[in-house]
């Protein structure tokens, strides 16, 4: 998986991508406007190599991952789009808030190979406060692979685990004592 910086992210307008818009720096961070964490238009590009690690054969056990050719697997493509898309908002994100995907729409068009280099345009094309929605497409040296979109929002950290993820662990371990409870009672 690559690793960002403000280099690898962006490319200027000679390269293909539109120019970020000039933001304000509140707190240390980038803002647009009031309640604006992203600009429809925002735009990056990314190039990167595809390594052996996101070989579909590598997607699990079994011949329905190991008997595919040795291609690229779908969610890498998801994976790579979602953590350039998040990349973005990361530049403009208020301390103690992260973005979470809540929706997403992949058209894999054709297989790339392990070793191409691929190029991933990732744009805003909708942004309304918290909420952001991606447009993205992925080439490689012959062709458009894979398009679609995805969808943010960017929720406070700690309210967020609060309110969604906590009452779940609770729920594991209260299922998880239930089991542990049940099978101590087996053959009594």
């Amino acid at each position: 998986m690559p690793s960002f910086n403000g280099a690898a992210l962006g490319r200027s307008a000679a390269d293909g991508c539109a120019p970020a818009v000039r933001p304000r720096i509140v707190d240390g961070r980038r803002v647009f406007g009031p309640g604006e964490l992203v600009r429809v238009g925002e735009t990056r590009c990314v190039r990167y190599v595809t390594q052996p690690g996101d070989c579909v054969r590598l997607g699990g056990p079994g011949p329905e991952w190991t008997d595919k050719p040795p291609v690229v697997a779908s969610y890498v493509l998801i994976r790579l789009c979602e953590q350039y898309c998040m990349a973005v908002l990361l530049e403009t994100m208020p301390r103690g808030y992260c973005s979470v995907g809540s929706g997403q729409h992949l058209k894999h068009r054709g297989p790339i190979a392990i070793g191409a280099e691929i190029e991933t345009t990732v744009r805003c094309a909708e942004a309304a406060g918290l909420r952001s929605r991606w447009e993205f497409t992925v080439r490689d040296p012959h062709s458009v692979v894979g398009e679609g979109w995805m969808t943010f929002a960017v929720v406070e950290k700690a309210g967020f685990e609060a309110r969604h993820v906590t009452p779940k662990y609770a729920m594991l371990t209260r299922s998880a004592a239930g089991n542990a409870s049940a099978a101590g009672n087996i053959g009594t």
